[in-house]
């Protein structure tokens, strides 16, 4: 986001209905025939490439960065060119820029944000108050990714699941007084695909549905694009394909940002060697973060149990490894036959 002195007029590439009435609004810079020239300024919503095209001929005030911690380096170079003063909005414990050729082991990191907050303490400010978790939900994370220090706030923060009525054993599942649930994955042979996950994902939708709870309020997050394929299969099988696209399951990648009433977290993987094998993937704690706090009242994780441990390659993804299960000791556990 590119800002403008006062705030008079907002163009931006998203929705119109996502805008105040009262906004002016131009879809694109070439819709926008009046620039405003009475000083009220504008903003402008865009991506960092679009300083290089479409706003080529644009400077701003304040160039704004949101969802910072996936900006690497030459991308905000590419924005902050165009501005007097930059705002770096963010959190270096989510997801960092996708690159192929770096380990989230390196240690160095590989966004923006990440290197402002690890070097520049004293131009940094911890937003500490979280208005989408309830407290229960934020108490896990604010004890392990951010030293205790974020608290739930606002409406939601005392806010529970209030959808009830369901037959057992989804009860158990549902129970309001249950804000984050654990489901033992069944299938041990399972890798990036698990048909019989992807089938209580289904029954748990559809449970939720039946509860009054719309399918938009729904999220559904794991680490395989196939298992979100599978997923969205099936609900398309049984809720038809306009309804079942209300339900937003995908990768945890494209949920980051994004939050909803229910959150089913699908990790998939029942093959501990396999799991072993990908650890530092499947444990790192930037996805486990982003997975479970894109909840408001209700976290269902169906993953494995991992019940005699496991072992893992070296000391640091041996700690996320433990931190997960941690986490999974910390929910209420429900087991769904097959």
């Amino acid at each position: 986001m590119f800002c403008e002195g006062k705030i008079g007029t907002v163009l931006i590439g998203g929705r119109r209905d996502d805008l105040s009435k009262t906004v002016d609004w131009a879809k694109t810079p070439a819709d926008w025939e009046n620039l405003p020239a009475d000083g009220s300024g504008y903003v402008i919503g865009a991506t960092p490439f679009a300083t290089c095209s479409q706003l080529e001929h644009f400077k701003f005030d304040t160039v704004i960065f949101d969802e910072a911690s996936q900006i690497t380096l030459p991308l905000a170079l590419m924005a902050m060119r165009k501005g007097k003063r930059f705002i770096f909005i963010g959190d270096q414990k989510q997801l960092p820029p996708v690159l192929l050729s770096q380990s989230v082991l390196s240690g160095e990191s590989m966004s923006i944000f990440g290197r402002l907050t690890s070097q520049t303490a004293d131009h940094t400010v911890m937003l500490e108050e979280t208005y989408r978790m309830n407290q229960w939900l934020t108490e896990w994370p604010s004890k392990n990714y951010y030293k205790g220090k974020l608290r739930a706030a606002g409406p939601n923060k005392e806010r529970r699941f209030n959808y009830v009525g369901a037959e057992a054993p989804m009860n158990c599942v549902f129970d309001p007084d249950a804000s984050a649930v654990f489901i033992p994955t069944t299938d041990r042979t399972a890798k990036t695909r698990n048909y019989r996950d992807a089938q209580h994902v289904l029954e748990l939708c559809k449970t939720a549905q039946t509860m009054g709870l719309a399918l938009s309020d729904i999220g559904i997050v794991t680490p395989y694009r196939a298992q979100g394929r599978a997923i969205r299969t099936l609900l398309a099988r049984s809720f038809g394909r306009e309804i079942a696209s209300t339900v937003v399951a995908d990768t945890v990648e494209r949920m980051q940002g994004q939050e909803r009433e229910l959150i089913i977290v699908s990790l998939a993987s029942g093959d501990e060697e396999f799991i072993g094998a990908v650890a530092e993937f499947f444990f790192q704690p930037e996805r486990l973060n982003v997975s479970i706090t894109r909840a408001m009242t209700k976290l269902i994780i169906i993953g494995p149990e991992l019940s005699q441990g496991i072992e893992c390659s070296n000391s640091i993804t041996q700690q996320w490894a433990n931190d997960y299960l941690n986490l999974i000791s910390r929910c209420r556990k429900v087991v769904l036959t097959p």
